[in-house]
């Protein structure tokens, strides 16, 4: 089961219904912009963590924040800090604001909503990727210690899975796995360049 499928699953209605309330519209149509936005979400990560160094970030990142408390308490999914917290996620996984608006209107284009409430679901929903990530990588959280549906198997003792071998291919293919979420991976791809020409300004 891949990450998209996880948060969207039976299993994790209470995450889809605050996901809901929080956008102002039913949950089929936040399904809706979930499934077209996790993909985005994913495949910039995907990209961020095919260097070495990028996949050591991801997983310092995680080990040192709180993540797994959006999915372990999805009420939070409201608070400002959530969205703050996003927006910071949306910003290492993108690299632009250009970047991120371009996902939601695209997003928005296919999904036939608007593009507000695409642009107000990606903090949301970053924090939700990165929650994710931290109860499959690292077993952070109430729910993950029995497996469910986001636990990989990992012990709750917080230690790095990755241990002495952060970079092997089998770590690297437990999480890509995981990020395969992809709709469209040519199109995102030329969205997500975006970044590196802002970058390279």
């Amino acid at each position: 089961m891949n990450i998209l499928e996880s948060l969207l699953s039976n299993e994790s209605s209470g995450i889809v219904s605050e996901l809901a309330k929080q956008l102002g519209v039913g949950e089929d149509q936040a399904r809706t912009a979930a499934s077209q936005l996790i993909p985005a979400l994913t495949r910039g990560l995907r990209n961020n963590t095919a260097t070495d160094s990028g996949l050591s970030n991801l997983i310092t990142a995680l080990q040192e924040g709180s993540h797994n408390n959006y999915i372990d308490n999805p009420s939070t999914l409201g608070l400002a800090n959530t969205v703050n917290d996003g927006n910071s996620i949306l910003g290492h996984i993108f690299g632009s604001k250009d970047v991120s608006r371009n996902v939601a209107n695209y997003g928005a284009n296919q999904a036939g909503l608007s593009s507000s409430l695409m642009k107000k679901a990606l903090p949301i929903l970053a924090s939700l990727v990165m929650s994710a990530l931290s109860k499959k990588l690292l077993g952070k959280g109430s729910k993950s210690s029995g497996g469910g549906i986001f636990g990989g198997g990992q012990s709750n003792n917080n230690s790095d899975i990755f241990g002495t071998g952060i970079a092997t291919n089998q770590n690297r293919g437990m999480l890509e796995k995981f990020l395969d979420a992809d709709k469209d991976g040519s199109m995102w791809d030329d969205l997500l360049s975006m970044a590196v020409k802002v970058a390279m300004k």
